[in-house]
């Protein structure tokens, strides 16, 4: 089970590019909106800029160029933490009285008047990311599903009566646990420690369960697949598979940077955990398929 588990997932790994195009189209569209938004939203702001400092020698496209000089001085090689300064009511003022101050000996006259028009631009800003955000987990979770399928079909492919099997006992093992948790929760509130233990320790137990009712009912004795053995090397796998995917994403992250790992990252973990849930059956089918021969040749 163990050498199986770590050889699919790095086997799957040939899925890359699934995830991380769907993430990247979630991304595209997301930016068709952010970018006219944005430009939009800066034309706005400096036309109020403008107004409100027409009586002095302002130069807007020196104004320009200072902003981007400001936004580059950022430290990018951390890209949420300059994000979240950058749409910070704040660190736009701060700019702002800055070029201001250079050539205005009294800036708090002009501060004021430009707080609305800052707060305009940062909600309008914060909207535009959360949109981009927004498309980006949509992408995120398409790709999810569809690298699921993909991988599915490789390593523990299943027919629809199978999969419509598997739902039914998923359902009825997880309301008859939920159901024990809760009668357990209302006579007994610490109970919750126990049973959250409980039911990471049960996750093996129904993983291996429901892989056998789907693949290996009639097929293989019930007690060669779900047993102690095989629940602690399925949790020796999962944790195996996952250590390797986050040692890739750390030296990856060392020799490129922050940026790159969180994409690369993203996508490894998404890898990583289709093929541990996928582990069970995984295994349970190989058993199968191993075992039908034998059958075969016994029953000539």
């Amino acid at each position: 089970m163990i050498k199986q588990g770590i050889i699919n997932f790095f086997k799957n790994l040939k899925y890359f590019f699934t995830p991380l195009g769907a993430i990247a189209l979630g991304l595209i569209f997301g930016l068709s909106v952010l970018i006219p938004g944005t430009l939009n939203s800066l034309s706005v702001f400096a036309g109020d800029v403008q107004t409100i400092m027409s009586d002095t020698s302002v130069d807007i496209n020196v104004l320009k160029d200072s902003a981007v000089a400001a936004v580059k001085a950022l430290d990018w090689t951390d890209p949420v933490n300059a994000l979240k300064t950058m749409l910070s009511n704040g660190w736009i003022m701060q700019m702002l009285e800055k070029y201001i101050g250079s050539f205005v000996e009294n800036t708090e006259g002009y501060t004021q008047q430009f707080a609305n028009s800052v707060n305009t631009l940062s909600n309008e800003m914060a909207t535009y990311i959360a949109i981009v955000l927004s498309f980006a987990v949509l992408g995120f979770i398409g790709g999810y599903f569809l690298t699921k399928c993909l991988i599915r079909k490789d390593i523990a492919k299943r027919s629809i009566w199978k999969f419509l099997i598997n739902a039914l006992v998923d359902a009825i093992i997880t309301a008859t646990i939920v159901a024990l948790f809760l009668w357990f929760l209302s006579i007994w509130k610490p109970s919750i420690i126990f049973s959250t233990i409980l039911s990471v320790l049960l996750y093996g137990f129904i993983a291996l369960l429901e892989a056998y009712v789907v693949h290996a009912y009639k097929k293989v004795p019930f007690g060669k697949i779900v047993n102690v053995k095989n629940i602690f090397k399925l949790y020796l796998t999962d944790a195996i598979i996952f250590v390797v995917a986050a040692a890739c994403i750390f030296v990856l992250t060392i020799l490129t940077n922050a940026l790159v790992g969180i994409f690369v990252g993203i996508v490894l973990m998404e890898i990583a955990f289709i093929v541990i849930s996928l582990n069970a059956e995984a295994y349970v089918k190989m058993l199968t398929e191993q075992a039908q021969p034998t059958a075969n040749t016994q029953t000539a």
